[in-house]
């Protein structure tokens, strides 16, 4: 997984280079978290020195803590007053001043504007779109969906179904152009447009699309499925067709959520580390403050 670069998460990525140790380990140490050795430590800090970045060495955090804490906003608003509640819940408890938003929140512009109204900062994690001055979290959608295209053209796959997401999504974007630029890394033609199906993130649209793109005469040897659930459909249909998978389909996913573990044939996907994603959100938090009522 390769996280987009740039602010916090660049230079994070850069510590952890110099110091030889993971982009994890180094959020870890930001967030003063206990499981990091005094030698690693030792090894950021001198990183970060060398790299001349003002960010806190020693104990981490401990001299720029407040005693107040970081909510997690998660769920679906479907109305206004939901969204008010969730300005109150900020409100009522006072210890919060920094919040997470995790998706579909992370674009509810009324949840934007209920923080900022109370000037609280926060964070966007995978965020449909950007948000001005807004700090985000999210994969480099194209380049894992790149890589993974060039992992089914390895296996001798050329006419590879692509099942895309939710129209309007950056996500979707990304995740098609990855997966054509692929072509043109390998120096094959440009993937067969027809072979490209809008399945809007779904499993129930993708039930439909993966049987239209399995039931064409010249059917595809592979589909790569822009998340798991829109996989796991694909699976369903190959199996009710009688194609065994991967020997007559090979079947691609991405995101590598708990439950695709479950799915049998095993889903080769596209692995998302969320544990750290959460971490780097956090570390945003802490360091840059993320967005407030003022845009800063």
């Amino acid at each position: 997984m390769t996280l987009i670069r740039g602010g916090l998460m660049g230079r994070i990525a850069n510590i952890a280079e110099k110091a030889g140790v993971s982009a994890k380990t180094v959020s870890r140490f930001l967030n003063g978290h206990p499981n990091v050795s005094t030698r690693t430590r030792r090894r950021i800090e001198s990183a970060i020195g060398d790299l001349r970045y003002g960010l806190p060495a020693g104990d981490a955090l401990s001299t720029t803590r407040t005693n107040r804490g970081i909510g997690v906003f998660f769920g679906d608003p479907t109305g206004g007053y939901q969204v008010s509640l969730y300005g109150q819940r900020v409100s009522a408890r006072s210890q919060v001043d920094k919040v997470v938003l995790v998706p579909p929140l992370s674009d509810s512009f009324e949840i934007h504007r209920v923080l900022n109204a109370r000037g609280v900062r926060y964070v966007l994690i995978s965020a449909s779109r950007p948000v001005s001055g807004a700090p985000a979290i999210a994969v480099d959608d194209r380049l894992a969906a790149l890589e993974m295209t060039r992992h089914l053209i390895g296996l001798g796959h050329e006419r590879i179904g692509f099942l895309a997401g939710r129209q309007g999504h950056v996500a979707t974007l990304l995740r098609r152009q990855g997966f054509e630029e692929a072509y043109a890394v390998a120096g094959l033609p440009s993937p067969d447009t027809t072979l490209i199906r809008p399945a809007d993130f779904s499993f129930q649209a993708a039930l439909v699309e993966a049987r239209t793109l399995l039931e064409r005469p010249d059917r595809p040897t592979a589909i790569f499925a822009s998340n798991d659930e829109m996989a796991a459909a694909v699976l369903v249909v190959a199996n009710d067709m009688g194609l065994s998978v991967p020997r007559d389909l090979s079947v691609a996913g991405f995101d590598d959520v708990p439950n695709s573990r479950t799915l049998w044939p095993a889903l080769t996907t596209v692995s998302q580390s969320y544990e750290l994603i959460a971490e780097l959100a956090v570390a945003q938090l802490c360091h840059e403050g993320g967005r407030d009522a003022s845009g800063a």
